[in-house]
């Protein structure tokens, strides 16, 4: 299969499991806390990639080390950590609009850092359409209201994922793809584990990880969403570039709604139709 096909399948994969994620998310918010969340499955996913390819377990250098460090902060640390004190001050509308900046923002870091990726006129003008798409479905039936400490951090947390995915495709060469996902996850760890005793978190409730919607989504969250789509991603972002691969962040809110509409018996209306077609058109035209 040709190579390029290939990343924009793995893009579109990763974000398709993304977008489900967040049904998984919510439902344990009523059980665990966030990096109660963040600290399992990223404690699954690390003990299944170690299984999976259990080499380089070594450090080779202490300069790939620190890089390798620097993508744990931003991806699995910093990332989830500003989304998920984004979600407390605001709304999650206001949350899912801005990380729809995702791509525009990855394009901006792609072009300073990166020799091979540069904005184009395609690139925004498909970012404009797709975001009045975006803004469309997620905006439906609601009201957008600025509350600027929460709106600052959400728009943190998708400038972080950016530098991430960027990052991502500068890590040191010579490592096998799994090994540049199970290193960045340990790092992640280490951060999460130093946030969770500094900050006094209570203790974990082992009772409520013995009720299968806790052990289920966590499974899920862990085995699929980190486990499988972070190694879907960082190969997407060496195949076909971190702008490419990002622009398909577009299709979250289109996918969520999707789900919603199939599995939870939710409405389907005009505007989410015309903003699904307007996600559609942007992402065509800024992969042009």
């Amino acid at each position: 299969m040709n190579n390029k096909l290939l990343g924009h399948i793995f893009s579109f994969i990763t974000i398709t499991i993304w977008s489900v994620a967040f049904v998984s998310n919510k439902a344990l918010l009523s059980y665990i806390t966030p990096i109660e969340n963040m600290l399992l499955r990223f404690i699954i996913a690390f003990i299944l990639l170690t299984i999976i390819y259990p080499k380089d377990i070594l450090p080779r250098f202490f300069k790939d080390e620190l890089f390798f460090a620097l993508i744990g902060f931003l991806g699995i640390f910093l990332y989830f950590i500003l989304e998920n004190f984004a979600l407390k001050y605001t709304q999650a509308t206001n949350v899912g609009l801005y990380m729809g900046a995702i791509p525009l923002l990855t394009a901006i870091t792609a072009h300073i850092f990166s020799k091979d990726e540069k904005l184009s006129k395609n690139l925004i003008l498909g970012f404009i359409i797709a975001m009045v798409g975006v803004g469309a479905i997620l905006l439906e039936g609601s009201k957008f209201e600025i509350r600027l400490k929460g709106d600052i951090l959400a728009l943190l947390a998708a400038t972080t994922f950016a530098l991430y995915s960027v990052a991502l495709k500068l890590a040191p060469k010579g490592y096998h793809y799994i090994v540049v996902t199970r290193k960045s996850f340990f790092y992640g760890l280490i951060f999460m584990a130093i946030f969770y005793f500094l900050t006094n978190q209570p203790p974990l409730n082992i009772e409520e990880l013995k009720k299968p919607v806790v052990y289920l989504n966590i499974a899920y969250l862990g085995i699929v969403s980190s486990g499988l789509a972070f190694i879907l991603w960082q190969q997407s972002i060496e195949k076909i570039g971190s702008i490419n691969a990002s622009n398909y962040i577009y299709l979250v809110p289109l996918i969520t709604a999707i789900t919603g509409i199939t599995f939870l018996g939710e409405s389907l209306t005009l505007t989410m139709v015309i903003g699904g077609v307007l996600i559609i058109l942007g992402l065509y035209i800024s992969q042009k």
